[in-house]
């Protein structure tokens, strides 16, 4: 069962959180957020998880090798068309977006490796409505031929590779190879 970003909105309608997609979410997540394990709009914000961070670099780079520091969003999320609509980002997303290679109103943004990384991390809706994989955009030198790379093959795969909410998500057991 997935928890609609309504379901969010009714969890935390008393603090003013409000959803603003339609998407929904994966439900490890929902209860992260839920339990306050997930950073919501009392904290810690983006810039307390740069400089204070709440995951090890370790963890990090189980998911994106190159970085040592996630900031996770809090919510409410919005997609990379609804970032982009919002303004104040110049041409950042039609120059080093990668836009070709994603839906960006179905790209939700959950975190982000921090100022001046200009790389989000998102729940990609368009390869799987039912259960998102997780992506980020990895710069390719000089910001010229950026990707959009699988990070964990689920919310629940993240989870487990930040160490964020480990009851809630078990790893995968390795694929059957059909054969010794």
């Amino acid at each position: 069962m997935f928890y609609r970003n309504s379901a969010v909105e009714y969890l935390f309608g008393e603090r003013g959180v409000r959803a603003v997609s339609d998407f929904d979410l994966p439900p490890g997540l929902a209860r992260l957020i839920a339990e306050g394990v997930w950073p919501s709009a009392a904290g810690p914000s983006m810039n307390e998880q740069q400089f204070r961070p709440t995951i090890s670099a370790e963890r990090v780079q189980q998911f994106a090798a190159e970085e040592s520091v996630i900031c996770l969003q809090p919510p409410p999320f919005a997609t990379i068309a609804r970032v982009r609509a919002a303004g104040g980002c110049g041409d950042f997303w039609e120059r080093f977006g990668a836009l070709d290679q994603i839906d960006p109103t179905q790209a939700l943004v959950i975190a982000d490796f921090g100022i001046g990384a200009d790389s989000v991390v998102v729940l990609d809706y368009a390869r799987d409505v039912a259960n998102p994989p997780v992506l980020r955009l990895k710069w390719a030198e000089r910001g010229i031929g950026n990707l959009w790379v699988q990070g964990a093959r689920d919310f629940d795969e993240f989870a487990v590779m930040l160490g964020l909410g480990q009851r809630y998500a078990e790893p995968a057991a390795p694929p059957d190879r059909g054969g010794d």
